[in-house]
């Protein structure tokens, strides 16, 4: 069985370990400018009061938008990331509408409804552990 790192002929492929140590080091700097980011913007909107929407808001422009540029330079994109992001936009326009209905209940359904078409439905072919 050859390996991800060795070339055709068995010896290892440094050229080959070079893109993947540098597309590592990409998506490092990528998660520590998102976390850099949270934190400042957290501290603004801390600061500045401008109220519970407009921060989550500002916190799913953060999430979604590294996701996005994670795409644009050829990193792998975090589809956990991206469906934080869309939650905390939902929760955020939410908020900002000041919508009465609580919000649990419907993300809960949500969740149940894309549990059920993911893994249940037929012709899914999903190993069982």
């Amino acid at each position: 069985m050859r390996s991800w790192c060795c070339g055709p002929d068995g010896r290892p492929d440094f050229e080959k370990m070079k893109v993947f140590m540098d597309r590592h080091d990409r998506r490092s700097r990528f998660d520590t400018a998102g976390w850099a980011l949270f934190f400042i913007w957290v501290g603004i909107a801390w600061l500045a009061d401008v109220g519970m929407g407009v921060a989550l808001l500002g916190v799913a422009t953060i999430t979604l938008g590294m996701q996005a540029l994670r795409k644009i330079y050829g990193v792998h994109v975090e589809g956990f990331w991206i469906l934080v992001g869309i939650g905390f936009a939902i929760a955020g326009f939410w908020q900002w509408f000041d919508i009465a209905l609580p919000l649990a209940p419907f993300v809960l359904i949500a969740a149940g409804v894309a549990l059920l078409i993911w893994r249940v439905r037929p012709g899914n072919q999903h190993r069982a552990s």
